[in-house]
C-alpha cells in the first residue's frame, strides 16, 4: 500500500480514542468522555449490555396483576436460588444461562410471598440456619426451609433500614426507635445466632458514638474475618465480633473514618473493597473506598463539582462486580438521570446510559451459576448483563420485545499549542476492529427511512420514521465524527463512515480537511446493532 506523502511542515498529534471521562471542573478545561466503553490493554472496548432473561409477564402474581418494576436481586447461595423481589412480590428463581447460545435453557419462578412497602429500597440478607431475611424500610420478613411461605418478623420494635449478615447474625441500622425500649437512632441491631429474633438489649446493639450521628448502613468487611463497618451519616466506625456476654459487637477506639453515608443503597463490596457515597458534614458527596484502613477518595476535583450540583445525589443505587479481570462500581443517580462506572484497574471513571442517554437501567445486580442478572427500577424484566451482549434488549410499554443499539460514544482530548495559535487539521485517523459483524438486515415488512448520507430520519419525539411498504435495509456498524473549533462548547454536523460488512477487514478510518482551529476536539459515535467495537489510539495531522 502506497505511504501518504505529506510536507514537511504537517505535524502529528496524538487523537486519544483511548480514554475515560476526566470530568474537568469547567468544560473548557475538558470535555474528554467515554460512553458505554471503557480500557482494555490500550484499546476501547464495549461495556456490558444486556438481554431479558425472564420477561415480567413470567411473573404471575395472587391478583393477577403484571408486577411493573425491580427492585432487589439476591443470591441465596444456602437455597441456590436468586430472591427475587419485584412490586411488593417475593419469588424463588432458578435459571440456566446457556452463554453460547446466549439465552437461558432452564428457568423455575416460585411465588412466596409479598412486602408491605412498595417504594423504598429492599435490602436482603441469610444466614446458616439456613434463613432468608428481607428488610423493606417498614418490617422484617423472613423466609425458611420450615416456613416455606414469607412471614412478617415479629416482636421488634424498631423500623428497620440497611440490612446484612456478619457471622449468623442479621444486622439492621434503625430508621425510627421506641423510646421507651431505650433504642436510639443511632443503633444497629444485632440478631440472635442464627435466627430471625433481635433480642434489642444493648448487648445485641451496636451504637455509633464517635459523634452525634444516625445509623445509615452496616457492612460486613470482605477478607477481615470478624470486622464490620457501621456507617453513620458523618462518620463510619470499625466494630469486631468478639460474642462477649456485655457485647456482641466491640468497638476500634483507635480508628474511625470522618465520613458517613449519604446513600445506604450505594454501600457495595467485593473481595478487596467497600465502596460507598459518602459525606460528611463539612464535605459534600465523594465516592470512597476502604481496604479496611484509611479511606481513599475516587472522585475528581470535577466529579464532586459534578456531584455538589446535582439536585439529589442520595436517590442513587449501586453496585459493584468483576468482568473481563475488570473490578468495576457502577452507580445510578435516578433523580438527577446520572450514571457513572469506576474501574478499579485503571482508576478511570466512565459514562454508562441506556439508549437514550438516560440513566443505565441495571438496579441491583447478583452472580447465579455463572451469570451477572439484575432487577430495574424502569420494569419488571429478569436482565442477564454480560459483555457478550452488543445491543440492549428491553419491553416497550405494550410489552413488544425490542433490541436497541447502544450509544457508545468518545469524546477526545483537546488538541490545542502552547502559543494558542491557529493550525489547519488536515486529516484525523485512527486504527478499528472491522469485518466481525454482518449486514444487519431491518425486519420485513417496514423500513426505515434515511437521508442520502445514511442519517436515520426521526420525529421530535425521537422516534424512527418507517415506511408501511415491504421491505429492508441492509446495515453494518458505523463511525461518526463531529468536531468543535471552540474547544468542545459545540459540535457540528456529523461525518459517517460505514465500516466494512464480515470478512472485510480495513481497519484504518480517516477523514479528511477537517478545518482550522486552535482548540480543536473530536468527538465519535460507535453504531451497530449486534456489533462491538474495538478501537485505538489514532492521529490528527495539523500544519500552521
Amino acid at each position: 500500500m502506497a505511504t501518504i506523502a505529506r510536507g514537511q511542515n504537517f505535524k502529528p498529534e496524538v487523537l486519544n480514542i483511548v480514554g475515560s471521562s476526566s470530568f474537568g471542573r469547567y468544560p473548557k478545561i475538558s470535555v474528554e468522555s467515554t460512553f458505554n466503553m471503557f480500557e482494555s490493554d490500550n484499546f476501547m472496548v464495549p461495556y456490558a449490555g444486556y438481554k431479558i432473561a425472564i420477561n415480567y409477564k413470567q411473573f404471575e402474581t395472587p391478583t393477577g396483576a403484571i408486577p411493573k418494576k425491580g427492585r432487589a436481586c439476591f443470591n441465596s447461595i444456602k437455597f441456590d436460588k436468586i430472591v427475587l423481589v419485584l412490586d411488593t412480590y417475593v419469588y424463588l428463581v432458578i435459571i440456566d444461562f446457556d452463554q453460547t447460545l446466549q439465552k437461558p435453557v432452564y428457568t423455575s419462578i416460585q411465588y412466596i410471598g409479598s412486602i408491605l412497602n412498595a417504594t423504598n429500597v429492599v435490602y436482603i440478607a441469610e444466614n446458616n440456619a439456613p434463613q432468608i431475611m428481607i428488610s423493606d424500610g417498614e418490617q422484617l420478613y423472613y423466609y425458611s426451609a420450615a416456613n416455606p411461605t414469607l412471614q412478617v418478623v415479629s416482636g421488634i420494635n424498631f423500623v428497620p433500614g440497611y440490612l446484612t449478615s456478619h457471622e449468623n447474625h442479621f444486622l439492621c441500622s434503625t430508621t425510627s426507635w421506641d423510646s421507651s425500649d431505650g433504642l436510639v437512632s443511632n443503633s444497629i441491631q444485632v440478631s440472635s445466632l442464627n435466627s430471625v429474633s433481635f433480642p434489642q438489649t444493648q448487648p445485641y446493639a451496636i451504637l455509633i458514638s464517635t459523634k452525634p450521628d444516625v445509623a445509615k448502613a452496616v457492612v460486613r468487611f470482605p477478607s477481615k474475618g470478624n470486622m464490620i463497618f457501621a456507617m453513620g451519616t458523618t462518620v463510619t466506625e470499625s466494630w469486631f465480633l468478639t460474642g462477649s456476654q456485655l457485647a456482641i459487637y466491640q468497638r476500634n477506639n483507635q480508628f474511625n473514618i470522618d465520613y458517613g453515608c449519604l446513600s445506604p443503597a450505594t454501600v457495595a463490596y467485593s473481595d478487596e473493597f467497600v465502596v460507598w457515597l459518602a459525606a460528611s458534614e463539612n464535605s459534600g458527596p465523594v465516592i470512597m473506598f476502604s481496604d479496611g484502613g484509611m479511606p481513599q477518595k475516587i472522585t475528581t476535583d470535577g466529579i464532586e463539582y459534578l456531584l455538589s450540583n446535582f439536585q439529589a445525589p442520595q436517590d442513587s443505587e449501586a453496585f459493584i462486580y468483576r468482568q473481563d479481570g475488570h473490578l468495576f462500581y457502577h452507580i445510578n443517580f435516578y433523580t438527577d438521570n446520572y450514571s457513572l462506572f469506576y474501574d478499579f484497574n485503571t482508576r478511570k471513571f466512565y459514562n454508562a446510559c441506556d439508549q437514550n442517554y438516560n440513566y443505565f437501567i441495571a438496579g441491583s445486580l447478583c452472580y447465579y451459576r455463572n451469570q451477572y442478572y439484575f432487577t430495574s427500577p424502569n420494569t419488571a424484566n429478569l436482565y442477564a448483563f454480560d459483555t457478550i451482549f452488543y445491543n440492549y434488549q428491553d419491553t416497550l410499554p405494550n410489552g413488544v420485545v425490542v433490541n436497541e443499539e447502544i450509544p457508545r460514544m468518545r469524546t477526545c482530548r483537546n488538541i490545542r499549542l502552547p502559543s494558542q495559535e491557529y493550525f489547519i487539521i488536515n486529516d484525523v485517523g485512527f486504527t478499528i476492529e472491522s469485518g466481525e459483524t454482518n449486514d444487519v438486515q431491518q425486519p420485513t415488512g417496514e423500513q426505515i427511512l434515511i437521508t442520502q448520507s445514511g442519517n436515520q430520519l426521526i420525529t421530535q419525539s425521537g422516534a424512527l420514521l418507517i415506511t408501511q411498504q415491504p421491505g429492508y435495509l441492509l446495515t453494518t456498524p458505523a463511525v461518526d465524527l463531529s468536531i468543535s473549533t471552540d474547544g468542545g462548547a459545540s459540535f457540528g454536523n456529523e461525518w459517517r463512515y460505514n465500516l466494512p460488512a464480515i470478512g472485510q477487514r480495513k481497519n484504518r478510518l480517516m477523514w479528511w480537511q477537517i478545518g482550522m482551529a486552535n482548540d480543536f476536539v473530536a468527538k465519535f459515535r460507535f453504531w451497530g446493532l449486534n456489533a462491538r467495537f474495538v478501537a485505538t489510539d489514532g492521529i490528527a495531522n495539523i500544519r500552521q
